[in-house]
């Protein structure tokens, strides 16, 4: 069983980009030719390319007051309706409407789902609601641009951001699952993770935005993986391989556009 570490974050700035998996692992390619050089780098990203990656990582969920609020599964048991009574046909149908608009689970309410316990699953939902879930709130903030030449301001040339922010009491969770311990361990990958929000994460990191505190990176046991399956669930953004045998199913998707590195 692959071991899984779990990195504990605290933002303390605003920030300008998604706590995307594939935008974290772009950070640490930066990072770790930083440290280890091109010719390594490239050799890495061969492994991965060659479906033998050393880890993979997950995006970034919110915690709050020891809950790590993870995204509910999109296909979920056949909803269960009682035929006999009017009003039961009502009761099991606001319900299963109220299931539908939640959006978060709990971690030992994944486990119940990737062990196919669904009846269970589905039991928790209906008996547990996460109540005020955490998220992101958004501020305004107005620059005016400087001339390079003068360095002065230019008069006129304002320009918006809109960062996003974080309570305090609020944890940033991202999930590192190792695959290849030995090379994992030798290129020193949990120090490369770690500089990724020490040194700063996203758009603008060199006016002060995607600043992060890291809390801790240790093992994580609470995700109970399946020894036996036949699907599965994607905690990160990815982009499939043709060799990965997709198909048909339960998919949440989106459009991205590169972004040009940082030299």
């Amino acid at each position: 069983m692959a071991t899984i570490k779990n990195l504990k974050l605290k933002l303390k700035s605003g920030l300008l980009s998604e706590l995307q998996s594939d935008t974290i692992f772009g950070h640490f390619a930066w990072r770790f030719k930083d440290m280890h050089g091109e010719e390594k780098l490239i050799s890495l990203l061969q492994m991965f390319s060659e479906n033998n990656p050393l880890f993979t990582i997950s995006d970034g969920f919110l915690e709050k007051n020891g809950v790590i609020f993870l995204p509910k599964p999109l296909k979920l048991s056949p909803e269960k309706f009682d035929h006999s009574k009017k009003k039961d046909k009502v009761v099991n149908f606001i319900t299963q409407k109220e299931i539908k608009a939640q959006k978060y689970i709990t971690v030992d309410q994944l486990n119940l789902f990737l062990n196919n316990d669904l009846n269970s699953f589905n039991d928790s939902l209906e008996k547990s609601k996460l109540a005020d879930p955490p998220k992101f709130f958004n501020d305004l903030r107005i620059s005016v641009e400087i001339d390079r030449t003068t360095f002065k301001s230019k008069d006129g040339n304002l320009f918006s951001e809109n960062p996003k922010y974080l309570d305090q009491d609020v944890i940033i969770n991202v999930f590192i699952k190792i695959i290849d311990e030995e090379k994992y361990s030798q290129f020193n990958c949990d120090e490369i993770i770690k500089s990724v929000f020490e040194i700063g994460f996203g758009k603008n990191k060199s006016s002060g935005y995607g600043q992060f505190e890291v809390l801790s990176l240790e093992e994580f046991k609470g995700f109970n993986e399946p020894s036996d399956s036949n699907g599965f669930i994607s905690l990160s953004h990815y982009l499939p391989s043709n060799n990965d045998g997709i198909t048909e199913s339960y998919y949440d998707i989106n459009v991205k556009y590169g972004k040009l590195g940082e030299e």
